[in-house]
């Protein structure tokens, strides 16, 4: 007998913002959550790795690792001092499509953080010297990640579902040698502009205080006139695939299979999230109980959602022992063509809506991530009311959504498979499954063994 289910919504409300576009056309957004006298910063630009000239890939994780580095008025060591003197945190990341900085203060502390912010998005000095560090550090991950399984399959994967589009691209030894420092300068001077730019202020602060301060420190902060460019679509994938990369010698086999996707704000996305959760989103998954409670093939295989703003995918994942590769491909398809042709039972779907609607608000009670979320939603273009129908969208997906989504978006029929592991003991039983193309662990594609 089934445990009763419990549909009530959990309580999530998203806190008002209040948003202001500045005279310099940045716009921005304050979040009072005044629990804590601390102030929680989110600065959001429209630029990410998709924006690196082609042969200069690595370039804008190149600008991310040396922000912080030195401004043209205070060198790294100063910086770090005026932030630690605070008792503050301020940090750089890069990803697809966004390059964010984020930190935390105290409230009294609040204009020595925007000081030291806006000295890093104004004034950045990228030293020759760190440059250069960094461009070693980089090389010296190429050769660690090519002995990564995990990373040498995404790397396959997305070139096989996104070329043409950037998302294909990853940076190469020779890409990362063609980069120098005035590469940095420039392009930070041409996509750092205050237009399309959000701050995001959480926390404790006097909202109009907090506008006088942003106001006067970044007036000087003013547009290029720089627009994100459009990119050409994804090439479709009009076959089924398997890409082996030849790993000589290994006792384990990477595997993933893809389907390309919609980017991140498609209508469809909560719909997908909680057939995702059905078929691979955890320890409970279909995955998870068929290749590894039933058959014993791995410790666990997965399914994943990744959503950018230009595209994304639907990635089955597996780690297995290389005799049964072809089995767990094999028991890997049917449980996504089971999804397709049978009605998910209420209490499956039940329990998976339960889990993401639990789970949200313990992982968005912070003024942290409520800053992330109101950033979010404002670079992805999600809606000014996305996050407090987010929980309702979930709720209200039922057996009949999950069987078109899983018809829409999951075709094993043209499903790109990526295989990491040794060649000579696979190719002959991959060859029974669909046509096979091998690479080496450069992604260079090869005739043969």
């Amino acid at each position: 007998m089934k445990p009763p289910i419990d549909e009530r919504i959990l309580e999530f409300r998203f806190p008002t913002i209040q948003e202001k576009n500045l005279s310099n056309r940045l716009t921005l957004m304050l979040i009072k959550k005044p629990q804590l006298p601390k102030v929680y910063l989110r600065l959001g630009l429209p630029v990410g790795t998709k924006h690196d000239p082609s042969e200069k890939s690595g370039l804008w994780q190149l600008v991310a690792s040396t922000l912080k580095k030195g401004t043209l008025h205070q060198d790294y060591y100063h910086l770090v001092d005026r932030i630690e003197q605070v008792g503050g945190e301020l940090d750089v990341m890069v990803n697809e499509d966004f390059f964010i900085l984020y930190g935390e203060f105290l409230q009294e502390h609040l204009e020595e953080g925007l000081d030291v912010l806006r000295e890093l998005v104004l004034y950045p000095l990228f030293p020759l010297m760190e440059v250069e560090k960094e461009k070693f550090k980089q090389l010296s991950d190429l050769e660690n990640e090519k002995s990564s399984p995990e990373f040498l399959a995404h790397r396959r994967l997305e070139k096989a579902l996104y070329t043409p589009h950037p998302y294909a691209s990853h940076r190469t030894s020779q890409s990362i040698q063609n980069i120098v420092r005035d590469d940095l300068i420039t392009h930070h001077q041409l996509a750092f502009t205050s237009e399309n730019s959000y701050l995001v202020i959480a926390g404790k602060f006097d909202p109009s205080e907090t506008i006088r301060l942003v106001e006067k420190k970044f007036c000087d902060w003013t547009s290029s006139g720089w627009r994100p460019k459009a990119f050409p679509a994804p090439s479709a994938v009009i076959s089924n695939e398997i890409h082996l990369i030849h790993r000589p010698q290994s006792q384990q086999v990477n595997i993933l299979a893809g389907n390309r996707l919609f980017y991140r704000r498609h209508s469809d996305f909560e719909k997908m999230l909680v057939l995702n959760k059905i078929v691979g989103g955890g320890a409970s998954s279909r995955l998870f109980l068929n290749l590894r409670e039933e058959k014993g093939y791995t410790y666990g295989a997965y399914s994943n959602l990744e959503t950018y703003g230009d595209s994304g995918a639907f990635v089955a994942s597996a780690e297995v022992r290389a005799e049964v590769t072809i089995a767990a491909i094999e028991a890997l398809r049917e449980e996504l063509q089971k999804i397709q042709q049978e009605t998910v039972p209420r209490y499956e779907l039940e329990n998976a809506k339960r889990f993401l609607m639990g789970i949200f608000p313990l992982q968005n009670e912070t003024p942290a991530s409520i800053a992330g979320l109101a950033l979010k939603q404002k670079l992805y273009g999600l809606g000014e009311n996305y996050w407090n129908q987010y929980l309702k969208r979930i709720s209200q997906v039922n057996e009949q959504d999950i069987f078109e989504m899983a018809n829409r978006w999951i075709n094993v029929n043209e499903m790109i498979i990526v295989v990491v592991g040794d060649a000579e003991q696979l190719l002959s039983g991959l060859t029974q499954l669909g046509k096979v193309k091998i690479f080496d662990t450069d992604d260079r594609q090869v005739d043969g063994l």
